[in-house]
């Protein structure tokens, strides 16, 4: 059931968790995938997911009102002396565990575990395969915690988005490309000279602000016709949420960046830094309002 006292807290939280997650799953993935070649895609995630994830789970705890609620959720039926156990069929205790299963996992020991590596810690240093093990052990938890920011709002009691499968879809290809373009971000100013990473990372954005473009096309179309969503989604496109949608979502996080990286594309002699900073932080600004629109109209 979802919570009618919903609001900021709840968006940065959803935000900052899908953005955490996808940081993480993007830099394990391009690492093995590239046999090492971009390794560095996998230390900066790894180092991404720690801030965000903390202040995420800040966010909750403040939405909840008192931070022993937190415990509330991992347990059966209240009480804290009844015991932490694992109850799949309620979305909040699920969300839980695997926060708390992605927190300990992919925001402290791998991240150590570079941290270790750059400080040539001996016994850890040069460990690289222990280190990539780690690293796909601790991805089932970043792609459930991405998808879990779908699923929270697609289960909820209100029938503008209990009525559509697409929300999860539409949230892990928005929490990937918050994370491409915060890893994106780390890179332009810690690790410049990677340009064939730079290259991979605006064209895999491209890619996912198409999809994320169609997506947003379908599930409004599929819920303009739902009798119980109608109204809610005119709010959202045309109605008093509209700003949100079109100022704060649409135009500067898809639309813009698009036209961003459309332009570097065709002028990729010149030096443009700064508009690939640019076009990083509005996807960045797209992907928060996208999940705050999405909880407005949920009101």
């Amino acid at each position: 059931m979802i919570n009618e006292g919903w609001g900021l807290p709840v968006a940065i939280y959803l935000f900052l968790g899908g953005l955490a997650a996808a940081a993480y799953y993007i830099g394990v993935t391009a690492d093995i995938v590239s046999k090492g070649r971009f390794s560095n895609l996998a230390r900066l995630g790894s180092y991404i997911v720690v801030v965000p994830i903390a202040l995420g789970l800040l966010m909750l705890l403040l939405d909840l009102g008192k931070p022993l609620k937190f415990w509330h959720l991992m347990i059966q039926n209240g009480p804290l002396n009844d015991g932490l156990i694992f109850r799949p069929s309620s979305a909040m205790s699920l969300g839980v565990w695997l926060l708390n299963g992605f927190s300990l996992f992919c925001g402290l020991v791998y991240p150590l575990l570079w941290l270790a590596h750059d400080r040539k810690i001996p016994g850890i240093f040069g460990k690289d395969s222990f280190r990539q093990l780690i690293g796909i052990m601790g991805l089932p938890f970043a792609v459930m915690v991405a998808v879990y920011t779908g699923v929270l709002l697609s289960v909820t009691t209100q029938p503008i988005w209990a009525d559509t499968p697409l929300l999860p879809v539409l949230f892990v290809i928005s929490a990937t490309s918050t994370g491409l373009a915060a890893i994106s971000l780390a890179l332009l100013f810690f690790r410049n000279d990677d340009a064939e990473a730079m290259l991979r990372l605006e064209r895999g954005d491209r890619i996912l602000i198409i999809l994320e473009l169609a997506v947003v096309a379908v599930l409004f179309i599929w819920l303009l016709f739902s009798p119980a969503a109608g109204g809610p989604v005119r709010d959202l496109l045309i109605g008093r949420y509209a700003v949100f949608f079109w100022i704060g979502f649409i135009i500067p996080g898809l639309l813009l960046p698009l036209y961003v990286q459309l332009y570097i594309k065709r002028n990729r002699g010149l030096v443009l830094k700064n508009l690939a900073i640019t076009s990083s932080l509005l996807v960045l600004v797209g992907g928060f309002y996208l999940r705050y629109i999405m909880i407005l109209a949920a009101g």
